[in-house]
């Protein structure tokens, strides 16, 4: 099939979301989805081995040869789309974006200032590897730092430390963290083997080299529990409404989260909502909302448990973070931290900190 034909294929055949998950939203999946996001906190709290940071970089870059022995860089929704999309040189992404009707002018330059480095870092190494772009360019020594800031979070290097060394007169930075063993294969964590940076393009690790400990918090694990012990009738409450009404109510604590609402929900639901679902959901004081107040306050209770149980592990991880200094406006902290579980990625944001920053900034 000829380039053209690909990229003006019909995107209806979207890809999947490749955002990985908050452990708080498995609540809107049911009891046992809550449950699971629970374990998987747990889970880390005695493998912290597996915790990467999750490095704020923009975007995410997936490279490495294709089965025509072409060297590729691509972002997650082209992956996924298949081999056909897998970008072969910066031109391509120029043509990818115009048949979907956009244009990513600032990135075009990055991806042609690293292209070469990425191709000398992946070698004869099969696969591909999954990272984020962190700057592109070579970055000034400011007083002693290199800094930059691809995204939300503002790294600071020092010079004359062994990361400072590895920047130094680079064209990029990238930081790798998952690994695909083929364009079909699931991702898995990276182990830091196949890649090597060069005078092109420095490779950010996972863990920076840091042996993360965790510590279980006694009171949050006790209000998760608690918290689930009260939903019984969660899957019931759900099924209770459709798609669009449980999505509203997931959109609502999202934004309660991350400080973009503090509305009762009533009041945000008639903004946010069909006429339809606002008068099914709260009516005149009898909508289905509040028939079910109890239920609707226990789920609110198990978002928020889980939520700050995930919090207090991403606080105790961020205090661990050493090499490189991480802020989000004048407040200290990154993005936050991902961790591989049997049942796949799950990451550890604080929503109330980076995610805040993060929706301000899109506004």
């Amino acid at each position: 099939m000829k380039i053209a034909e690909l990229l003006n294929e019909s995107i209806l055949n979207e890809a999947k979301s490749p955002r990985t998950p908050h452990p708080e939203d498995a609540v809107f999946d049911g009891l046992a989805s809550a449950r699971d996001a629970v374990e998987s906190l747990y889970w880390v709290i005695k493998n912290p081995e597996t915790l990467t940071i999750k490095w704020d970089g923009f975007p995410a870059l997936i490279f490495g040869y294709n089965d025509k022995g072409q060297f590729t860089v691509s972002d997650k929704y082209m992956f996924d789309k298949g081999p056909e999309y897998l970008g072969t040189s910066p031109k391509f992404w120029q043509q990818y974006d115009a048949s979907r009707g956009k244009s990513r002018p600032d990135l075009y330059p990055k991806l042609t200032a690293i292209w070469n480095g990425l191709k000398a870092a992946v070698g004869n190494s099969k696969g591909f590897f999954w990272g984020d772009l962190m700057w592109a360019g070579q970055l000034p020594n400011q007083n002693g730092k290199y800094v930059f800031k691809p995204n939300t979070v503002q790294y600071a290097v020092p010079a004359n430390s062994e990361l400072g060394k590895t920047i130094a007169g680079t064209k990029g930075g990238v930081a790798v963290h998952q690994y695909y063993s083929d364009v079909a294969a699931k991702p898995t964590p990276w182990n830091g083997q196949g890649l090597s940076g060069n005078k092109d393009v420095a490779i950010l690790t996972p863990n920076m080299g840091i042996d993360f400990a965790l510590t279980a918090p006694k009171n949050e694990v006790a209000k998760v529990n608690q918290a689930l012990a009260s939903n019984g009738q969660l899957d019931k409450f759900l099924q209770g409404m459709d798609g669009v009404a449980r999505s509203a109510l997931q959109k609502y604590l999202g934004h309660v989260a991350t400080n973009q609402t503090n509305l009762p929900i009533e009041q945000w639901l008639q903004n946010n909502v069909s006429g339809k679902q606002y008068r099914f959901l709260v009516g005149d004081g009898d909508g289905y909302l509040v028939q079910n107040k109890d239920q609707l306050d226990a789920l609110f209770d198990l978002y928020f448990a889980i939520a700050n149980l995930k919090n207090n592990l991403a606080g105790q991880l961020e205090q661990q973070v050493t090499g490189v200094e991480q802020s989000i406006g004048d407040a200290p902290g990154g993005e936050g931290f991902v961790f591989n579980t049997p049942k796949g990625l799950v990451k550890l944001v604080n929503r109330g900190g980076f995610s805040t920053a993060h929706f301000a900034k899109k506004k």
